[in-house]
């Protein structure tokens, strides 16, 4: 069992004039750098864990063009979200892909 690491990048996605959506969030897993390998992970569950606090959610979709993607947790995240990290169970295949993506990225 694997986990690849994610953090959170922005709070509150899904905004309006009269509502927030507080569990939509936007996330970036290292290694992960394009559309492509994003799109892979769409449909898995995912964890915020903090000393105190473990809440799940899911992703949604693809964020951009730049590997982010969108996820909704069962609860809004702490107010001090930052300290955490998300964590996201891999199978074999996705993290020899962000092995390579990250390695390729350091290199060029």
């Amino acid at each position: 069992m694997a986990w690849l690491v994610g953090y959170v990048l922005a709070e509150r996605f899904r905004r309006s004039g009269r509502s927030k959506k507080r569990r939509d969030y936007i996330l970036e897993f290292l290694g992960i750098n394009d559309k492509e390998a994003a799109s892979s992970l769409v449909g898995r569950e995912v964890e915020y864990r903090d000393r105190f606090v473990r809440v799940k959610g899911s992703i949604i979709r693809t964020h951009g063009v730049k590997g982010r993607v969108r996820a909704r947790f069962a609860k809004p995240l702490p107010g001090r979200f930052w300290v955490g990290k998300v964590y996201l169970q891999v199978d074999k295949p996705i993290l020899e892909l962000a092995k390579y993506i990250e390695i390729s990225s350091q290199t060029a």
